[in-house]
């Protein structure tokens, strides 16, 4: 039997399998998915098991697979092959897309070693090192001795190997159990372990618990173990992902709207579907969710639902757990590395059903997909920016065509490309277009807020939303507000010469955090203390430029000194269930919860009557085609937390350009207005849907020679592509340095893909010439 490898080598080079022979020994346990050890070239290393065939097509002779890594397989056919279908569309390498698809604890680590062949002929000055053994790490030899070593190895007296090992310690926990040999001649020591043991429920206890509890080392119980006293074996033991907080099971009977949207949803289980269930903020597309994975759930097959924010799976994930107990597992960033790893073994066992979690969820190895949910579908954040690049809802749609499932895209603001489908007839469109609980829409106010300021109000709050906010503060009600900017000011500038501080490392200034004491850079973490001084003029007159969330917290702090403030932002949310102990804490005692458009969307307040939206205007003028979809999606998503129950909620949006019809079309709750408005723009401009669009990014070190491969790659698709395609660029954007990576960008707009593939790996494969890069993005529509 041949087994087809991947190995774990990023280069362009070896992104293919290699055929290795099944020893005899190992016939019953590789199997597709399993990783192994395996000799390559001179040195052994890790890879994945693709493909398992009688024969190969290879002429000489084979090596054999050296090792077995897992006694189960954490990669199935479907996810193999679906890695395959993301290497081919974004040019990725075979085995960073299968890294991205397995959680980091099944990553290794390869440990350089040296191993001792000929001790007599080796040099005096190494053989102390290989006194008590053969295999030594090569870390352990001096540094001055490394071009000793390297003539050793050429005279074949010692070789390199390599110690590959799991990147964290055994993922398994070891116990020790009590035998019922007779105990004989044993030392203090070890009669303590013997009588711990002896009190213990069944004579078994863990290792390392034993070892703290008794204070001796792991010799006193290998002894006893060697002895034939004890017996030691490891157990699976899953680390419990729970929350902090319990949120108890709710059963609620769908209104009508809500009946009709799950009976379609519920009789097209079994087969390929799309719906989009396009439902106004707090019509109850979440009860519709849970009926739907109960019916799913009650099939035996398993569901997938993905969540744009991670603040938002805790909340979630209570819901779900209150409802539907272990069938869940979560998987997102906010986890530790062996929790995800635990998550994923119980998902690849087919002991949770049910999968909870962020765009990484959409990688989960479920083996009987039946449902697909992805609430708030039109969020940018299912899009993964780095390599390999992917899509979450292009991914799930590969999925369901393979299980023929169902696949519901949940939104109060269906992105533009989603909405065109559905008039297409590619989506079948459902429709909620009240609020479950005879709850009405809130009403909304915009502010002028250049009114404002020549009224001789300079405050980040407009009088409106003061006095909304003083009188939600007398009723004991709770208040949202929203900024669309982290960290305390925008800048710092010179008022002597004009100097703005900026990254070192990028063509963008540095904001100020105010808890930090710092300036910091949002795009590449640099970070340095406040200057006292202009570095250009030399003068001290500085000025703080601009509102962050850490400057509207003071703000409101000096106005309502009385109101309980919580902050929401990258910068308070980074431990731990900071999010959930945040959100937990603005529900039982907070007042006014401010953040960033990780409170937009999906949170459920009963208390919240009042959103205020500062800044709403703040991206609209960004060079970006979607940025006037971005400012309507968000003043509609943030709008939606006010007056959820019976109380009547107020949004009030301040904003420098009232008339924009971004925010006219929001204050009047009027998706299809914008819709048809945004389109009329599309198709003039010729941007998605009307045609795809692909972005190539050119990078390197040096500007010039950048933007000259540019300016060849360009020539050279020029001749390739058809006279359909519309080749923009190269263009040098807004922030042209990044991490002193200078950057040009062409933009590719097409209707057929004809050969286009094709050329973009003939560009790869050509146009990466010395430090210069290239990246494609191909969800240019999305983010």
């Amino acid at each position: 039997m041949i087994a087809k490898v991947l190995v774990d080598i990023k280069s362009k080079n070896v992104d293919k399998t290699f055929d290795y022979k099944i020893p005899q020994k190992f016939i019953d346990i590789i199997e597709v998915g399993t990783r192994v050890i395996v000799p390559f070239g001179k040195r052994q290393i890790m890879g994945f098991c693709l493909e398992i065939k009688e024969k190969s097509d290879y002429s000489k002779t084979l090596k054999e697979i050296d090792r077995v890594i897992d006694m189960e397989s954490y990669l199935t056919e479907e996810l193999i092959d679906l890695a395959k279908q993301i290497k081919e569309e974004t040019s990725s390498l075979l085995i960073k897309i299968l890294e991205t698809m397995l959680p980091a604890a099944l990553k290794v680590v390869y440990k350089p070693k040296v191993k001792l062949i000929n001790r007599n002929n080796l040099n005096k000055e190494l053989l102390p090192y290989f006194e008590y053994s053969d295999e030594i790490l090569l870390e352990s030899i001096e540094n001055n001795l490394y071009s000793l070593v390297h003539n050793e190895i050429k005279k074949s007296n010692i070789k390199q190997i390599y110690d590959i090992k799991s990147r964290n310690k055994d993922l398994r926990i070891k116990y020790i159990k009590l035998t019922k040999k007779p105990i004989e001649k044993i030392t203090e020591k070890q009669a303590k372990v013997i009588n711990y043991l002896k009190s213990k429920k069944d004579y078994t206890e863990k290792s390392i618990k034993t070892r703290k509890e008794l204070s001796i080392t792991a010799s006193v119980i290998n002894t006893l173990e060697k002895k034939g006293y004890i017996n030691s074996f490891y157990k699976n033991i899953y680390r419990q992902v729970t929350n902090l907080f319990e949120v108890k099971n709710k059963e609620i009977t769908l209104n009508e709207e809500q009946k009709i949207a799950f009976n379609r949803i519920v009789e097209s289980l079994g087969t390929e579907k799309i719906f989009l269930l396009h439902g106004v903020t707090g019509s109850g597309k979440t009860e519709i969710y849970l009926k739907a994975i109960e019916e799913t759930r009650n099939r035996k097959k398993s569901v997938i639902f993905l969540v744009p924010e991670i603040s938002l799976t805790p909340m979630m994930m209570a819901r779900f757990k209150a409802k539907f107990g272990n069938d869940v597992a979560v998987l997102h960033s906010g986890l530790s590395t062996l929790e995800k790893y635990d998550e994923w073994r119980r998902i690849a066992r087919n002991e949770a059903n049910i999968i909870v979690g962020a765009r990484s969820a959409c990688f989960a190895p479920v083996k009987d997909l039946g449902l697909v949910i992805i609430d708030e579908s039109h969020e940018a954040t299912y899009k993964q920016d780095n390599q390999p690049n992917y899509y979450a809802v292009d991914v799930l749609k590969r999925r369901i065509k393979h299980f023929k499932a169902v696949l519901v895209l949940g939104s109060a603001t269906p992105n533009i490309d989603s909405y065109a489908r559905q008039a297409r007839g590619y989506y079948e469109l459902l429709t909620l277009e009240n609020r479950a609980l005879n709850a009405k829409m809130p009403k909304l106010e915009v502010v002028d807020m250049k009114k404002e300021f020549i009224s001789g109000n300079s405050s980040s709050f407009s009088t409106a939303l003061q006095n909304q906010i003083k009188d939600r503060l007398n009723k004991k009600e709770q208040v949202i507000l929203l900024i669309n900017r982290r960290g305390h000011s925008n800048f710092i500038i010179c008022r002597n010469c004009g100097y703005v501080f900026t990254c070192e490392k990028c063509d963008i200034s540095l904001t100020y955090h105010e808890y930090t004491h710092s300036l910091k850079c949002h795009y590449c973490g640099h970070e340095e203390k406040i200057p006292n001084k202009c570095k250009k003029c030399g003068s001290e007159e500085l000025r703080y430029m601009g509102s962050g969330t850490q400057k509207i917290e003071q703000e409101l702090s000096a106005l309502f000194p009385d109101a309980k403030v919580i902050r929401m932002d990258n910068d308070t949310t980074r431990r731990k269930n900071a999010h959930e102990k945040l959100l937990h804490e603005f529900e039982e005692s907070g007042d006014i919860l401010l953040g960033t458009q990780m409170i937009a969307k999906g949170l459920d307040f009963p208390k919240v009557t009042l959103v205020g939206i500062l800044q709403a205007d703040n991206n609209l003028y960004n060079p970006d085609f979607r940025s006037c979809e971005k400012t309507f999606q968000l003043i509609m998503q943030v709008s939606g937390r006010a007056g959820r129950r019976d109380t009547e909620g107020k949004v009030i949006i301040q904003a420098f350009n009232p008339e924009h019809y971004a925010i006219k079309y929001a204050y009047n709750n009027d998706y299809l207005g914008f819709y048809e408005h945004e389109m009329r723009i599309r198709r003039l401009a010729k941007y998605s849907p009307y045609y795809f669009l692909i972005q190539l990014t050119v990078f390197g070190s040096n500007m010039r020679d950048v933007f000259y491969n540019g300016i060849e790659i360009v020539k050279f698709m020029k001749r390739k592509l058809n006279n359909q395609a519309i080749i923009l660029g190269p263009a040098v954007p807004i922030v042209k340095r990044i991490n002193n990576r200078y950057i040009c960008e062409i933009m590719i707009k097409y209707r057929e893909l004809g050969n286009l593939n094709e050329i973009l790996h003939h560009v790869l494969d050509n146009y990466q010439i010395d430090d210069n890069y290239v990246s494609i993005d191909r969800y240019v529509n999305i983010g």
